[in-house]
């Protein structure tokens, strides 16, 4: 399975965490950027391992400190072999001060790079559902390589509308809470779906309230196989392969090459 979204330079034992992959029954995982610093750490990390991936971006939060410096050093590191999106780039209006035209812009210029770059990205949304669609909508022609909507918590009202775009839907441990309406994961078409951690963050049932760790991806895929009514082990074929094809959307054909069996 393949974990397509964790925060790896969070962990003190992120080389110990590489190293049981094939033990915790991952072929890959791949890490998230939240700034240029991190992105820049993110593809370092990535060159040293053969199965973690790098996505390379900035974090809604600081759209007013990014300058156009920063936006030409994401967008040359999306010319590294080993990075397969943008991200995690969005909308967040959480808390008591954003602002959110500068948000905005700084999501379209993001989406303006992964699209030059032929690659997909991936979408960070807490509080701005409205305006992410709205985003996105408008700039259908940046839309061409696909892109997944991260931690995906919206429920039914706007899952059809975001893969009606072209995005995957992807679920982390918040999908697994008890409180947490599931009823609709059965209408959503299973090869749009992808299943993560965003570790060390929102651990899933049934070791929630613990560090969350990038092996616990097989929790949340089998409490959204249950759901919907397939095996763990086809459910767990399903994803990963739409984990490769999300992956492999890249245009350049030394990554299809040398990763196309991730």
């Amino acid at each position: 399975m393949i974990d397509t979204h964790a925060h790896m330079l969070f962990f003190e034992d992120k080389e110990e965490i590489v190293c049981s992959m094939k033990e915790d029954l991952l072929e890959a995982i791949v890490n998230i950027g939240t700034t240029v610093e991190d992105s820049k750490e993110g593809v370092l990390f990535a060159e040293k391992h053969e199965g973690v991936f790098a996505v390379v971006g900035i974090y809604p939060e600081y759209a007013e400190q990014t300058t156009d410096a920063d936006l030409k050093e994401i967008k040359k590191l999306t010319k590294h072999e080993k990075v397969v999106a943008v991200g995690e780039i969005g909308l967040d209006y959480h808390g008591e001060t954003f602002n959110k035209e500068a948000q905005k812009e700084l999501f379209k210029k993001q989406l303006e790079i992964a699209n030059e770059a032929g690659i997909p990205f991936c979408i960070h949304c807490r509080n701005a559902v409205q305006d992410v669609y709205e985003v996105l909508s408008q700039n259908k022609h940046l839309i061409n390589h696909s892109g997944l909507m991260h931690c995906y918590s919206e429920g039914k009202e706007w899952f059809k509308k975001f893969v009606d775009l072209g995005l995957y839907i992807s679920f982390s441990g918040n999908i697994t809470f008890k409180k947490n309406d599931r009823s609709f994961l059965k209408d959503i078409p299973v090869n749009r779906i992808l299943v993560e951690t965003d570790a060390p963050y929102l651990s899933p049932e049934p070791v929630r309230g613990r560090t969350n760790y990038p092996k616990n991806v097989h929790f949340v895929a089998n409490k959204i196989a249950d759901e919907i009514g397939i095996s763990h082990a086809e459910f767990d074929k399903i994803v990963t392969e739409n984990a490769k094809k999300f992956i492999l959307k890249c245009s350049n054909n030394h990554k299809k090459e040398r990763y196309g069996t991730v």
